[in-house]
């Protein structure tokens, strides 16, 4: 559900020409709706700050190149709850790096179905993408229960197929796994 900030921001944006009283009506609008989404993470940047990360945002993640192996935990126990989706979009791209694991891997592909927004399932699908490639999926494979058999048929691409490429992988999921992950849900 769109916040009253959001509202008036998107329709501010999209409105031409504008006045200087509607522009500046329209930065206070988009001031007022990222209060809104970091009140949302809230508790999420605490959980991160105690494990000795500072962040003003969850895409300050995104938008670094250092690592955050104390930030895992606290983003995948947060992926499955219920966040707007540009800090839902934050967390997932945020996951999408080497550190992430199996566990991460399960959750990503838990929250694949609730999905209703396409950048949001496209990130869940690079994240995927980014976690696996850099990693050995063989290590990773190993880590997997027999539970896990959509999880173990993606890694079994990798482990086939070492040169696989986000493309190739974006393709391959569509057409392969994403009906089983809804499948699995109405299950």
């Amino acid at each position: 559900m769109e916040s009253y900030w959001e509202q008036k921001f998107i329709s501010l944006l999209h409105k031409t020409p504008k006045t200087k009283e509607e522009v500046q009506e329209m930065e206070n609008a988009r001031i007022e709706f990222e209060k809104e989404l970091n009140n949302e993470t809230f508790e999420l940047l605490n959980e991160i700050k105690k494990n000795g990360l500072i962040l003003t945002n969850i895409w300050d993640l995104v938008n670094t190149k250092d690592s955050y192996v104390e930030a895992i935990e606290p983003l995948t126990k947060h992926l499955l709850l219920p966040y707007h989706h540009r800090n839902k979009e934050g967390i997932i791209r945020a996951l999408g790096v080497k550190q992430s694991g199996v566990t991460t891997l399960r959750a990503l592909l838990v929250e694949y179905p609730n999905c209703s927004n396409k950048y949001i399932s496209d990130a869940i699908i690079f994240s995927i993408f980014n976690i696996i490639k850099p990693n050995n999926a063989k290590k990773l494979f190993e880590q997997t229960k027999e539970s896990d058999s959509l999880l173990r048929d993606i890694l079994q691409i990798f482990i086939d197929n070492k040169k696989t490429n986000v493309n190739q992988f974006y393709r391959l999921f569509i057409e392969n796994f994403e009906q089983r992950l809804v499948f699995q849900t109405l299950k």
